[in-house]
């Protein structure tokens, strides 16, 4: 069983979504502290002008204290954030990007429900866009599983211990801090691990010159036919050691 985990985010990035498509089960790590100044509810779209290469949007969330779980995050539902999101996405409009139509239904799907947490919000946009994509989302929070905290020793030993509690034959990882995993301590437990690298192959962006590589997964989709979305997730990357990423990078 091939095995994935990433903290959740708002509307990520094609390599999270890769990494749903390339594993059998996807696992919400949710169970460690919040980081405000993280990517987890924000995201880059499009700038309506080419004087700016993108914009954010966000979801409000509530103050907590320091330390607070991800798991524990809630939504300031007060700011209306559904309605700025909303307002932001009509630049795809503007761009007359050729799937704007099923796009935003997605995301009005999306927001038609009441949201308390941050967690439930991004499980829930992950469960639509996995159905409109055609894939078969199998998915826990690790806040539900029932692995052994205590063996943790580094950060790159939460993935280990979630993979043995599940029995994963493998475990995929974003190519992006391939440093603190320990590929012996894997391989003595039966575990294969490897790291995917998007290619973020350039698609047409309406009628602007310079691609911007890496945006949300709105980008993606207003953009791009759901056949050629599936096809980017299913091939536009490539599955690397920890050696080769050392041989790149170091």
């Amino acid at each position: 069983m091939i095995l994935a985990i990433m903290q959740p985010y708002l509307f990520p990035y094609i390599g999270y979504w890769q990494l749903i498509a390339n594993s059998d089960e996807f696992i919400f790590f949710d169970v460690v502290q919040y980081n405000k100044r993280s990517w987890m509810n924000r995201n880059r779209i499009l700038y309506p002008d080419e004087s700016k290469e993108f914009q954010y949007v966000s979801v409000a969330i509530k103050k907590h204290s320091k330390g607070t779980l991800i798991s524990d995050v809630v939504l300031n539902n007060a700011e209306k954030w559904q309605q700025k999101i909303l307002g932001q996405l009509t630049v795809y409009k503007k761009f007359k990007a050729p799937f704007y139509n099923e796009t935003i239904d997605l995301i009005k799907k999306l927001f038609s429900k009441d949201y308390e947490s941050f967690i439930s919000l991004s499980i829930e946009s992950t469960k639509i866009f996995c159905n409109y994509l055609d894939i078969n989302l199998k998915y826990k929070k690790a806040s539900d599983l029932n692995f052994d905290k205590k063996k943790i020793e580094g950060p790159g030993d939460w993935a280990l211990e979630i993979s043995k509690e599940l029995n994963a034959t493998e475990y995929i990882n974003p190519y992006g801090g391939y440093e603190i995993f320990d590929e012996d301590k894997y391989n003595s437990n039966c575990i294969d691990i490897s790291f995917l690298k998007p290619n973020l192959t350039p698609y047409k962006q309406s009628w602007r010159k310079d691609f911007q590589a890496g945006l949300s997964i709105i980008d993606v989709l207003m953009f791009n036919s759901k056949e050629d979305v599936k096809k980017l997730l299913l091939s536009d990357f490539k599955k690397l050691t920890k050696k080769d990423l050392v041989a790149i990078y170091e």
